[in-house]
């Protein structure tokens, strides 16, 4: 017979690359949560720096699985962790270079027991470039969704990726995260989203540190607008075709011709300050 604390064991996933300076504080926010049944998986994915050094040290003094492994991408890495070694009715996601308020997940807990049909929360985060003073970020998004919200999801990512929390069941009927993608999370969203109500809390219980590695920056714009139109068209039978003209629309003039305009404009501007 499952116990009540079977139900609501959380398994929190950390996939870790080259992030030394920043995993410990990630790891020490899931330690410190008040909501105590969790259980934490470490993945370091192959990292070239002293990552697995600083994480070794970590889990002598604390209680946590560790796995070390050669490179395989974070999506990989990802369902790795979730089939192999989790054990929760539960799943929450973080980054190894971000970290949560120390009430995260028990909010959000709570928000799924309160509505037992639901098997999605997110929460708004803070995005951040400066540690001492991270409560004076930018909170994303604006405004939490909640209930169906396929259409919504469908047009842009709303749901900061290390805010999740989902059951094990919503991700087994999923198949998990599609391996062949670079922006599994958004699909993975819009997957959930068709087959659930999702519910919010809305306050910002993710630290999103942003600097000059995170992915969106380090990718090219076409790079990612195809990306996002892979996504689109496999979840295009989810949402009528006038939609997904639009989406692809608007993602096409927003990845394509604003960022370009932008950086055409900024340059323009130097060039004028250096004169």
């Amino acid at each position: 017979m499952t116990t009540q604390s079977q139900r609501d064991l959380i398994t929190v996933i950390i996939p870790c690359f080259n992030h030394e300076d920043y995993v410990e504080r990630a790891v020490m926010s899931v330690l410190d949560q008040t909501y105590s049944d969790v259980e934490l998986v470490v993945i370091d994915d192959g990292s070239r720096d002293c990552s697995v050094e600083r994480l070794q040290a970590l889990r002598d003094h604390f209680d946590f699985t560790l796995v070390c492994q050669e490179n395989l991408g974070v999506c990989r890495t990802l369902n790795r962790g979730i089939r192999e070694h989790a054990n929760g009715n539960y799943i929450a996601l973080l980054a190894s270079d971000d970290f949560w308020h120390p009430d995260k997940l028990r909010l959000q807990l709570r928000e799924l027991q309160l509505h037992p049909e639901h098997e999605f929360c997110f929460s708004q985060a803070i995005e951040f470039n400066d540690e001492s003073n991270v409560d004076a970020g930018k909170v994303f998004p604006r405004k939490c969704l909640s209930g169906y919200v396929l259409d919504k999801v469908f047009v842009r990512q709303h749901v900061p990726a290390g805010t999740m929390l989902f059951s094990r069941q919503l991700y087994d009927r999923l198949g998990g995260f599609d391996e062949s993608l670079k922006e599994e999370d958004w699909d993975f969203v819009i997957r959930s989203a068709a087959l659930t109500p999702f519910v919010s809390v809305a306050s910002p219980l993710l630290y999103y540190r942003s600097h000059q590695a995170n992915t969106m920056k380090t990718r090219g714009r076409l790079k990612i607008f195809l990306e996002k139109t892979k996504i689109l068209k496999k979840n295009s039978s989810l949402v009528s075709r006038q939609r997904l003209i639009f989406v692809l629309l608007l993602h096409f003039l927003y990845d394509v011709f604003f960022y370009r305009f932008h950086s055409f404009y900024y340059k323009i501007l130097k060039i004028k300050n250096w004169s």
